[in-house]
């Protein structure tokens, strides 16, 4: 798993040899962005939310009055957190902003709060159509600010809470990253963005080149978007399409991960540029082998299991 900072990022990267375990699995497993109803996408994705689950110390429900109605996050707690208080990592699962439910992230979940010692919150925050942007935003920066303003009754320490999520998770921690610079918000000890919407990826080469049979549907992306946005939303904006920020100065330490057989690897690269070109703090990882969605095909693929292992250590490592 080659890792770099902000002076030895590549000017460029591409695939290796796609996992052969991936590959076995991938054509049993579920398809996001596949030609078919919103409906069965997201039955075709429940088998990523069976059990059984990793051991985990503890598992309870927030239920909290957000802004567009309740809000659910679910608290994962380590066996033997090592200090108190403890790091945090809020968050925001993938999905193409349609799709995912608590259960299909709750591996990743529970190997990452083991790992890196920390407590995580999953948000199931709405999804679209049923929502449209700037609702799952809300919600997202609603409990950021929540959790900075109770972490002492959490056993957090304000100090080390990271934002993290994948695919369009990744996007809107992107987004919500931005937004708290912005409104001059609480610091994040760390982003996380795991193979990031940063941009669509329609017109370059990881688009193309992995466009079908590897998770994620390159065209499929489009559906995803537009269930997300309204005709009157300016998708260019940058909370929405997060690589058109003005500056990407100033922001948290970031930990962005991309993948080779992944329709955004490219713009997921190129955001990870944008942040080295600005001074962040930067750990840039790429993984050749694997596809979009690694963290979840745990249980079919050592290669996703192994990556998901390192990169819970790197969050630990910052946060833990």
């Amino acid at each position: 798993m080659p890792i770099y900072d902000r002076t030895t990022i590549p000017a460029s990267v591409g695939r290796g040899t796609l996992d052969p375990e991936l590959a076995q699995w991938l054509p049993h497993g579920p398809t996001l962005g596949a030609d078919v109803s919103i409906a069965q996408g997201r039955r075709d994705h429940e088998m990523l939310g069976a059990g059984p689950w990793p051991d985990i110390g503890a598992v309870d429900t927030l239920v909290l009055p957000g802004p567009h109605g309740s809000l659910t996050v679910r608290r994962h707690t380590p066996a033997r957190p090592p200090r108190a208080p403890s790091g945090a990592l809020v968050y925001v699962h993938g999905g193409g902003f349609s799709y995912g439910t608590l259960d299909e992230f709750e591996v990743p979940m529970r190997l990452i709060a083991e790992r890196a010692g920390i407590a995580t919150y999953t948000i199931d925050y709405q999804l679209a159509p049923e929502a449209k942007f700037p609702v799952q935003i809300d919600e997202i920066e609603y409990f950021v600010r929540w959790l900075f303003d109770n972490a002492d009754d959490q056993g957090v320490d304000p100090g080390r809470i990271a934002l993290g999520g994948d695919s369009a998770g990744g996007n809107m921690t992107c987004v919500v990253a931005l937004k708290l610079r912005d409104e001059r918000g609480p610091r994040l000890a760390l982003q996380v963005p795991l193979f990031p919407e940063a941009a669509f990826p329609g017109d370059t080469l990881a688009g193309s080149e992995n466009r079908a049979g590897l998770y994620l549907e390159t065209n499929g992306i489009y559906e995803m978007v537009r269930n997300y946005l309204k005709n009157t939303d300016d998708g260019r904006q940058p909370y929405v399409t997060p690589m058109n920020a003005e500056s990407h100065a100033d922001l948290p330490p970031a930990i962005l991960v991309t993948n080779g057989f992944d329709p955004l690897r490219d713009v997921g690269h190129a955001y990870a540029q944008r942040l080295a070109e600005a001074g962040n703090d930067l750990t840039y990882v790429h993984n050749p082998d694997l596809t979009h969605g690694f963290p979840q095909f745990t249980r079919w693929s050592a290669a996703c299991h192994e990556a998901t292992m390192e990169l819970s250590g790197l969050i630990g490592s910052r946060v833990g």
